[in-house]
């Protein structure tokens, strides 16, 4: 009848602990919750959570409790393997020492450091989903001198319920960052986007339409028009190496510095060197950006531009309706390496002739049949007679959309035409 006795006693101590345990998905409060609860549960004068780092292959005390319970999770970190708690977390297995110092696994340095006089322990691992995450440690029985097996029974029970409330509060933690970290994206698009110059509310002495359309949130390229003097445009379009914010930040860099630099800068190929010469020479971790620089003079109908590494302009010519490739003038992505001199090509245009310019998200863009999207294909289209710039940069993205149609974006998109008015 005893034994009867006790199983409904730690019965109803089970149902009471289950609801304290679910009371709460923040990790920090649930894991003072569990310690102050296994101290009732198993009533011992002081108990620890230790969860596994494993980066460091190490156990670390989340929470002690007792008398030098604030020493412990302050100063120590236990190597696996290492003590009792260390080998049972990398055991997997239960154990019970009642004469810790006869035990040639109980670590001494604890006591030492701490002043704390351990006579017993009883140490359970904490699993989660097949996964071993930590071990709960309760020590020195309150009016008794051993732990009993009843005991571990009890505590591996309430270390089952223990760690799934854990690896709850985890995943509930991880889902509410990872919500912080959209939200922040999103404003980062935002906050992105107000640098990309709002084409439909400006004039210039030349017909502008841009569209970017970043593989994520926020990404790397950029696009740029302003007037110059003497009845000139400026237009750049660059891609920055790499995805995501490291990019994004690397790209308001450089269209900050290139607007600060365009208005000094005697044409194109000297706005690439001075560009280049500032950004090169702190690029991080090897950035770098490929750039096509136009300034389009309307007074002398001429088309002055430079190339650090980007893909060719596309001229349409209104009066055979052919699109050619301009000839790139070469040199190296900007960031890469100081002290470059980049050349500069011009051509000259008429009233009615178009320019298209793109990143690498419109030609290597893929299809179903891991096709890309080409060069040739955006000639084909750009060929095709559009009555604006808009038009033009529209039925380019809508030819994009439908060969590349239920295939994932995997690059930023960028394109921007302009007209000859």
């Amino acid at each position: 009848m005893k034994g009867r006795s006790n199983d409904n006693r730690n019965l109803r101590k089970i149902l009471a602990v289950n609801a304290k345990l679910n009371s709460t998905l923040d990790l920090d409060p649930l894991l003072g919750i569990i310690m102050a609860t296994a101290a009732e549960v198993i009533l011992a004068k002081a108990a620890s959570l230790l969860l596994i780092d494993k980066a460091a292959n190490e156990l670390v005390f989340k929470v002690a409790l007792g008398s030098k319970g604030g020493d412990l999770k302050e100063n120590f970190r236990i190597q696996m393997g290492e003590g009792i708690a260390g080998t049972v977390a990398q055991t997997g297995k239960s154990l019970i020492v009642n004469a810790p110092r006869k035990d040639k696994r109980f670590a001494q340095r604890f006591d030492a450091g701490t002043g704390f006089q351990t006579q017993a322990i009883l140490c359970v691992p904490l699993h989660a989903k097949g996964k071993r995450i930590g071990v709960l440690e309760a020590i020195n029985p309150v009016g008794r001198t051993n732990f009993t097996q009843d005991d571990l029974k009890l505590f591996e029970i309430f270390a089952d319920q223990a760690a799934t409330a854990i690896d709850n509060a985890r995943l509930h933690g991880e889902i509410i960052k990872q919500e912080q970290v959209k939200q922040e994206l999103k404003i980062a698009h935002k906050i992105q986007q107000t640098f990309l110059p709002d084409l439909a509310r400006k004039h210039f002495n030349v017909s502008v339409s841009a569209r970017n359309i970043p593989a994520r949130e926020v990404g790397g390229d950029f696009y740029d028009c302003i007037n110059l003097d003497g009845g000139r445009t400026g237009i750049v379009i660059g891609d920055v190496s790499g995805k995501g914010v490291p990019a994004a930040l690397f790209m308001v860099r450089a269209i900050s510095e290139y607007r600060f630099l365009i208005p000094r800068s005697s044409g194109p190929a000297e706005l690439l060197t001075l560009l280049n010469n500032r950004i090169a020479q702190d690029s991080p971790l090897g950035m770098f950006v490929t750039l096509l620089d136009m300034v389009f003079d309307s007074r002398n109908q001429l088309l002055h531009y430079a190339s650090a590494g980007h893909h060719p302009i596309l001229h349409r010519e209104f009066s055979s309706g052919e699109v050619l490739a301009l000839e790139n003038t070469g040199g190296l992505p900007v960031g890469i390496a100081e002290s470059r001199e980049y050349q500069q090509g011009v051509v000259p245009f008429h009233q009615g002739d178009a320019f298209c310019v793109y990143t690498d998200g419109i030609i290597e863009a893929r299809n179903a049949a891991g096709r890309e999207y080409s060069i040739e294909r955006l000639k084909k289209i750009f060929r095709q007679p559009q009555t604006s710039a808009t038009a033009y940069t529209g039925e380019i993205l809508r030819d994009l959309e439908r060969f590349s149609a239920g295939c994932a974006q995997h690059d930023d998109i960028t394109v921007l035409t302009a007209v000859i008015p």
